[in-house]
């Protein structure tokens, strides 16, 4: 029976994305070692003394999602994933990485940062990270990685075709640490195309900044919870427009036309890599309409190929596939 511990980036998290995103992970994982003794820690705040028994004698460490990877070294780690001296032992050669993202584009890896991942990633696996960058800051430690894309968009396994329709009911979402002015446009275009508008928060903080907008304290805004956001995309047939990547993601797999608006290098990766309606946040709405005028197709399929790699370098894995 293997021990399975995660580096669970929804705990101590302000970001309920990181939800979405361990949520599909986990199931992934539950289904391709069903026989596993799973444990979990928070990433976000290091192991803890507790963690860091559990994670040594872990037979194998996961390190879920989030842009964790990080070109600078700092002391004590920093970032999204802290690493005290002590982490690094209970971690050395363990840690598998599983969907995981760079928080920022670099020329180079800073040599210190290297000694630091070479110790702690796992030589023998092939690593999945989730964009270009992030393969990049892999490669250059001398590790096997593949860029497998966004593991959220793995169970999207049947191409769906969005046709333009006349739905007159939208969420949309803003992302509070990326401000440019042309946000205003944004949000000035979906009250004027939609008729019904709801804001979807996917961190506390965005909802402050779409009141700064004018005439926006009218609009309704969702309960910031993932439960509400999944009953609502289950009930209300909308488009799901924004900056929130995986509030997007989550309106695929509701079956929601969906057009993310990118921010960073993650989203604008996705959207080059795989057929993830993407746009730029500096485009004229204009881009935005034609979009929506045109046939959308999401084809993720050609990701399960991906998928069945991950998880077919571990042992005796029971199904390659998840629903």
């Amino acid at each position: 029976m293997k021990h399975i511990h995660l580096l669970d980036t929804s705990i101590s998290s302000d970001n309920i994305g990181d939800e979405i995103i361990v949520d599909h992970l986990k199931a992934q994982l539950f289904q391709n070692f069903p026989d596993a003794y799973f444990t979990s820690s928070s990433s976000h705040d290091g192991l803890g003394a507790f963690g860091r028994k559990l994670a040594a004698k872990a037979d194998l460490v996961f390190l879920l999602g989030t842009n964790a990877l990080h070109p600078e070294y700092r002391f004590l780690g920093g970032g999204l994933w802290p690493l005290r001296p002590k982490d690094v032992s209970a971690l050395e050669n363990k840690v598998i990485l599983f969907g995981v993202g760079a928080i920022k584009d670099f020329q180079s890896i800073q040599p210190m940062q290297k000694r630091l991942l070479r110790r702690v990633l796992r030589s023998e696996a092939t690593h999945f990270v989730r964009d270009n960058t992030a393969l990049k800051l892999v490669e250059q430690c001398g590790l096997k990685v593949v860029n497998g894309s966004c593991p959220t968009l793995w169970s999207l396994a049947t191409p769906m075709r969005f046709a333009p329709n006349d739905v007159d009911s939208a969420v949309f979402s803003l992302t509070y640490y990326r401000k440019k002015a042309v946000d205003a446009q944004f949000v000035a275009y979906m009250q004027k195309r939609y008729k019904k508008l709801h804001f979807w928060a996917q961190q506390i903080e965005d909802i402050d900044y779409l009141q700064s907008f004018p005439d926006t304290l009218s609009i309704p805004i969702l309960p910031p919870n993932l439960r509400a956001y999944d009953a609502f995309l289950k009930a209300e047939e909308c488009d799901v427009i924004g900056s929130r990547l995986h509030g997007g993601i989550r309106a695929l797999h509701a079956g929601r036309r969906s057009v993310i608006i990118a921010v960073d290098n993650r989203a604008r990766d996705i959207g080059r890599e795989t057929s993830l309606p993407v746009i730029g946040q500096g485009e004229d709405m204009s881009v935005l309409e034609e979009m929506l005028g045109n046939d959308i197709v999401v084809d993720m399929s050609p990701l399960s190929r991906l998928r069945d790699t991950f998880f077919a370098q571990f042992e005796a894995p029971a199904s390659k596939g998840v629903a």
